[in-house]
């Protein structure tokens, strides 16, 4: 029997790839003793549209002030902050691996840890994991930023 679980994490929610995945993946994780996909406790998801709108919102701006040297510092921020986010994003995934509760139903040999892009195989189950279509866009608009101003000579 085979079944396909999976995640989608957006700019500020969790869904399942079907109904029901977020569920099943958390119910999951009370055996394995890892935490759940909770987004009351993930600030992060919370903060990551502000900081969306944020970075837009100074994109407008620049083009209307046409300061080159402020839109040096608008991609510096942007490129500070797609590392932070990709820091955060790995730093969850070691944590979410590594924390395992002691008093768990099933007891690994090893902690697990979200693969990376790419897929794996982990205790028989095919782990897939690829960035989506906003990954894309994040870095197609720091590529135009930099762009735009390098041309703008």
């Amino acid at each position: 029997m085979e079944s396909n679980l999976g995640l989608y994490v957006w700019i500020e929610d969790i869904t399942g790839h079907s109904q029901g995945d977020v569920e099943k993946i958390n119910l999951i994780n009370d055996y394995l003793g890892k935490s759940h996909f909770d987004l009351e406790g993930d600030t992060i998801l919370k903060r990551m549209p502000d900081i969306a709108y944020g970075l837009m919102g100074a994109a407008v701006l620049i083009a209307i002030v046409g300061f080159r040297w402020v839109g040096w510092l608008w991609v510096i921020i942007f490129a500070a902050l797609m590392a932070y986010g990709i820091t955060e994003a790995l730093m969850w995934a070691y944590n979410y691996a590594q924390n395992l509760d002691p008093r768990t139903i099933v007891q690994l040999p090893e902690a697990l840890s979200p693969t990376r892009p790419g897929s794996a195989e982990m205790l028989k189950v095919s782990a897939t994991s690829w960035p989506y279509w906003g990954s894309a866009w994040v870095g197609l608009s720091l590529v135009a930023g930099i762009m735009v101003i390098w041309w703008d000579r």
